[in-house]
């Protein structure tokens, strides 16, 4: 019994000992004790969307000049061309115009995504501003993805309020172009409305 009683008293001194000395800390400071600190995609892309633009737009070859049947995970192009198309998928999310470009030869029609979801990583896998080895893992390489498109979104697409209004119109788009059979689509960084 005295054993027992001396176990459940050490317990109790344990436990106070430890009350006394742990330490609350404020819920997103863990980084500031453990080193380790939550991978933000958001503010990664943020701060990385300038110098993406920049490259892709200094890399960009005019579209006319690429070989369509060989993008592998993306090229960066450039082109103008005439709007044949809106086209609106997924209740408005998976929107995106067909582009005629201009001194086309083979007829091949181009589609732009518009958003506000985008299929795809091309944006990301044709840059160098980060590369795979810079985060933790998949997951988050694949967030940054998703974070990327979402600037593409709010900074390129949403301020032109592009609508089927938009057929018919001349633009000039620079993007991360990729095929899929016959089918090729630019993930634009950039897109002027003439």
């Amino acid at each position: 019994m005295k054993k027992n009683i001396i176990w459940i008293l050490c317990v109790v001194v344990l436990i106070v000992f430890l009350a006394l000395n742990a330490k609350v800390i404020d819920k997103g400071t863990e980084g500031q004790y453990t080193g380790v600190v939550a991978f933000d995609a958001s503010s990664s892309s943020s701060d990385d969307w300038s110098g993406i633009l920049a490259e892709i737009t200094a890399n960009a070859e005019d579209i006319k000049d690429v070989d369509l049947r060989n993008l592998g995970a993306g090229k960066a192009v450039k082109l103008t061309g005439t709007v044949s198309e809106f086209v609106s998928k997924a209740n408005g999310k998976k929107n995106s115009i067909t582009v005629i470009p201009n001194n086309s030869t083979s007829g091949e029609v181009i589609s732009i995504q518009l958003g506000s979801v985008y299929t795809g990583t091309s944006v990301r896998d044709i840059q160098t501003v980060k590369a795979f080895g810079d985060f933790t893992n998949q997951t988050e390489w694949s967030q940054y993805a998703k974070a990327i498109n979402s600037q593409i979104h709010e900074l390129v697409v949403e301020p032109l309020n592009i609508d089927e209004s938009i057929q018919g119109k001349t633009v000039t788009v620079i993007g991360a172009a990729t095929s899929s059979g016959d089918e090729v689509t630019v993930t634009p960084v950039s897109i002027t409305i003439e």
